[in-house]
């Protein structure tokens, strides 16, 4: 369930997980998640699969936003589930910037963000079908975790929430706009490339 803009209550839920680092600044290799938004506002990308086309796709798509993101002192995040298949993600060229793994799905726990099941994930990929299509030129893979939703959150330096987007099916993304607009940049400032077909969704 999402929280209201402005709650601490995700912050507060995740903030002592520790998170193994593929791509980041610091030398140490566990590192807890209330860092993150410690010093400044924090866009965090939990990815369902890396394997996943959907995935993959939303990731390529946040990239054209990444810049303006930099220059309002917006850090970014991406968090997987599992191991398997990053190196792949990785050298495809779908994340360039800081990456985590939480093992054991703890973020997941301790906000509840669902894993569905078998009839589910049928009915999920059959009425994805558009996205995926879209996602077409993508390579991808069935390797992992392929029931596990995923999530992204805007987090304002100190904890306060700005943006909390849980998945409902495996197609749900929120809008890059959105994201924008949670972050505080002005509209003058959006890219002119954005794609504006995925779901606009910003916690009030």
């Amino acid at each position: 369930m999402a929280t209201q803009k402005g709650s601490t209550t995700v912050a507060e839920a995740i903030k002592d997980i520790e998170l193994e680092k593929v791509r980041g600044p610091q030398s140490e290799n566990l590192v807890k998640a209330g860092t993150f938004w410690q010093d400044q506002t924090t866009l965090i990308h939990i990815l369902r699969r890396f394997g996943c086309k959907l995935c993959r796709h939303y990731a390529l798509e946040l990239q054209k936003i990444i810049p303006v993101l930099e220059e309002q002192n917006v850090r970014v995040i991406g968090i997987g589930i599992e191991k398997l298949g990053v190196e792949e993600f990785l050298e495809g060229g779908f994340w360039n910037r800081e990456l985590y793994i939480d093992n054991g799905k703890k973020i997941h726990h301790a906000l509840n963000i669902k894993s569905v099941g078998v009839l589910s994930t049928v009915k999920m990929l059959y009425d994805s079908r558009d996205a995926i299509k879209k996602a077409s030129n993508v390579p991808g893979n069935m390797k992992g975790d392929g029931r596990q939703l995923g999530a992204t959150f805007v987090i304002a330096k100190g904890g306060s929430m700005l943006m909390d987007f849980r998945q409902k099916e495996f197609a749900d993304h929120p809008s890059l706009a959105s994201i924008l607009e949670a972050c505080g940049v002005d509209q003058k400032d959006f890219p002119a490339n954005l794609d504006g077909e995925s779901e606009k969704v910003v916690c009030n």
